[in-house]
């Protein structure tokens, strides 16, 4: 969470980085074809910045799934596959998740600039000729690849303590 929820956290990693939705990216390359891709490139970085911003939201809903185990919960994490504890943080934290984000993630659309300049952008792309009409949801689309982000990177930590002992660097995961 401290990792992603800084600047840069989405933007400048290439394993978690926020492309626009597809049908955005379509317009994307038409309009760098003109010489316009700035407007597009723009938008993509705001969109990044928006999940940044939003990430650090997460970290007490995991202290709370994490502090909510039941001993069984356990027992399926310990006995489970690889990525059993991120499947249980995603199941247990998603829709709460999901719910937390969703005003930060309008307000810092706002805040950064990515609506105005999605306007601009499909604007300008809008007087391209012979260009098909588009429309992109982007609050959906950056929360979803913000979850995306965040649980990819669990999942990696996950995978190195089940790996290395060495890894469990807090007495309770030695224990």
């Amino acid at each position: 969470v401290n990792q992603l929820g800084s600047k840069n956290g989405f933007n400048a990693d290439p394993k978690i980085h926020i492309p626009l939705p597809k049908n955005l990216q379509t317009a994307q390359k038409t309009m760098q074809r003109f010489g316009m891709g700035k407007y597009m490139d723009e938008l993509e970085i705001k969109l990044n910045r928006a999940a940044e911003a939003a990430t650090p939201e997460a970290k007490a809903l995991f202290i709370n799934a994490i502090q909510d185990l039941s001993f069984e919960d356990i027992q399926k994490i310990y006995q489970g596959p690889k990525d059993s504890a991120t499947q249980y943080l995603k199941e247990k934290t998603s829709p709460q998740l999901r719910k937390k984000m969703q005003p930060i993630i309008a307000s810092s659309l706002q805040e950064v600039g990515a609506l105005k300049t999605y306007d601009k952008a499909i604007s300008k792309y809008k007087d391209l000729p012979f260009v098909p009409d588009i429309k992109a949801d982007l609050q959906e689309h950056v929360i979803a690849e913000g979850l995306n982000g965040m649980f990819y990177y669990i999942a990696e930590e996950e995978a190195a303590i089940r790996k290395d002992p060495i890894k469990q660097s807090t007495k309770l995961l030695k224990k």
